[in-house]
């Protein structure tokens, strides 16, 4: 079994990369911004239990980012059953989330290799100094 436990950014790309291609939605759902996904094969590309990420989208991610737009109304991220759809995620909404995690992962990034480069500047800055100073 299947023991990783996957970051948020790492289940929306993965859903991405495997589901991209199936959207626009062509036939009868033209326009629905809904589709379905595997579970089993969305965990198994993750190397983590079904259950867990099934778990993990619907009482996490979707609680995360649902919104309501009316009274009575919410856009959901991931819902269990849509219609005659089975796994049912948001993909034009996945994709916005997936963009913002991107946009903050990259800034994280450059923030930490710039504080590694000052840090490798400042410890040769002492160590010159030590040098000399002999």
């Amino acid at each position: 079994m299947a023991n990783s436990v996957p970051t948020e950014r790492q289940v929306l790309r993965c859903i991405f990369d495997m589901y991209e291609g199936d959207f626009p939605v062509e036939g009868p759902s033209v326009g629905k911004t809904m589709i379905a996904i595997d579970i089993d094969a969305v965990a198994k590309s993750l190397g983590c239990d079904k259950n867990i990420l099934f778990g993990y989208l619907y009482y996490h991610l979707d609680n995360k980012y649902r919104y309501k737009t009316g009274e009575n109304t919410s856009v959901h991220l991931f819902v269990p059953r849509a219609g005659e759809l089975r796994h049912a995620i948001n993909l034009p909404y996945l994709t916005a989330v997936l963009a913002a995690q991107e946009q903050e992962h990259s800034k994280f990034t450059w923030s930490l290799g710039v504080s590694l480069v000052a840090l490798a500047l400042s410890v040769g800055a002492i160590i010159a100094q030590l040098v000399t100073a002999r």
